[in-house]
């Protein structure tokens, strides 16, 4: 995996990947850095961890992406905390199988030119002790799948 920019990821061949913690800040989800962002690092996969959004609809979808077309998951914030958002372009990757649970999304992806397919799990995890074991039994239920 080797680091070409600021959160953006290129691993192996295959996948550009963008992860970025934005911190619930409207001005970065609605000023429209997340989708300069995107473009400019031509990622085909996005993670947006702590987006704090309870609900995903389509249009912000489209303009966090900043093009089309376009697919996403999230798992939604609790109140203020949380939220994970994964984006990723339908015309190089489809989606062969996904899990939303308390603390994460796990997905796997297959790319359309050369059947390549691989993982991804992001997680947004509690500090709360008894919560973190939560946690690790769903991601343990999640790699046993």
């Amino acid at each position: 995996m080797t680091l070409i920019g600021i959160g953006c990821f290129r691993m192996g061949p295959a996948v550009n990947l963008l992860a970025w913690n934005v911190r619930g800040s409207t001005v970065q989800i609605s000023g429209g850095m997340l989708s300069g962002g995107m473009r400019t690092f031509a990622c085909d996969v996005a993670i947006l961890q702590e987006s704090k959004l309870e609900v995903v609809s389509r249009p912000l979808a489209i303009s966090l992406w900043g093009r089309r077309p376009i697919e996403w998951l999230y798992l939604p914030s609790v109140g203020r905390s949380g939220g994970i958002i994964v984006i990723w372009d339908p015309q190089v990757w489809e989606l062969d199988d996904s899990r939303i649970g308390s603390f994460s999304v796990c997905s796997r992806f297959k790319s359309l030119e050369s059947n390549f397919e691989w993982g991804l799990i992001e997680v947004y995890g509690p500090n709360d002790d008894y919560m973190r074991r939560a946690l690790f039994e769903e991601l343990s239920f999640f790699m046993s799948a």
